[in-house]
């Protein structure tokens, strides 16, 4: 019986062990449910709003970050909810078009964020 205990507990304290590593913390801040660390978990884009005249441009940025709140980089696509009013090129730029009101959104994966554009005709002379 002795032997049965001894092997019983060598297993044990490997377990132990075991588990123990497994639950080093790699980063800090508390990571996001069903989220892993350099995953992207939130996309903002700034600036929030914006308001440009017909003709003029205004330059958005994405910032991402992953499931524990860090930065981490990735390439979004661009994208304008209408591109009659304000246009979006690959690299964030907004083009006002025509007076109306567009969210531009930046997306990577399934995740997005986005902001408000007004685009206003200039004043007249």
């Amino acid at each position: 019986m002795p032997r049965v205990h001894t092997m019983f507990s060598r297993i044990s304290a490997v377990v132990l062990l075991i588990g123990l590593a497994s639950c080093g913390d790699s980063g800090s801040g508390i990571q996001i449910p069903g989220s892993s660390p350099g995953a992207v978990a939130a996309v903002t884009v700034s600036p929030s709003s914006a308001s440009i005249q017909v003709g003029l441009t205004v330059q958005m940025a994405a910032t991402l970050v992953d499931g524990q709140g860090n930065e981490v980089s990735g390439d979004v696509s661009w994208t304008s909810s209408d591109p009659a009013v304000a246009s979006v090129d690959s690299g964030g730029l907004v083009t006002g078009l025509v007076a109306g009101t567009a969210t531009i959104t930046a997306t990577i994966n399934t995740i997005s964020g986005g902001a408000i554009v007004t685009v206003v005709n200039p004043p007249t002379p």
